[in-house]
């Protein structure tokens, strides 16, 4: 997001009027990205290679995924870096960073469209922690 508009407001006010306030949970956010898409829940928990218990309970919000959980969700609804972004942030973690070798493993492959698996392998490749971690 550009902050350039808050050198052009002289109130809070007038800053608010320069965007829209967007408060949807993520469970309401989820939702709502699979009706835009068309795409069908199960299809994306498939493709996400998430436990398909815990990928139920994140779209019912009584769950609260972590980072790269969230990042495998990504993967399944086949999101690109920004939406990407959005998701992590409605999931009160952190965006997807330049800075972070990881992360731009992460949305080079998002960008292309890969799945996990690929995604996965190029993590390891660059010596990067992998999504598809064998929970302990």
């Amino acid at each position: 997001m550009d902050w350039q508009f808050l050198t052009q407001a002289s109130t809070v006010d007038d800053a608010l009027a320069c965007v829209k306030v967007d408060g949807r949970s993520l469970k309401a956010w989820l939702n709502d990205a699979l009706t835009a898409r068309g795409v069908d829940r199960s299809a994306v928990i498939r493709k996400s290679r998430l436990n398909q218990t815990f990928a139920y309970q994140i779209f019912a919000g009584a769950r609260r995924p972590s980072r790269d959980k969230l990042i495998q969700l990504a993967f399944g609804m086949g999101f690109g870096a920004e939406e990407t972004s959005e998701l992590l942030e409605r999931g009160g973690m952190s965006a997807l960073r330049c800075a972070c070798q990881r992360d731009v493993v992460i949305a080079f492959c998002l960008e292309r469209g890969l799945d996990v698996d690929t995604c996965d392998d190029m993590l390891w490749d660059h010596h990067e922690q992998t999504l598809l971690q064998a929970d302990a």
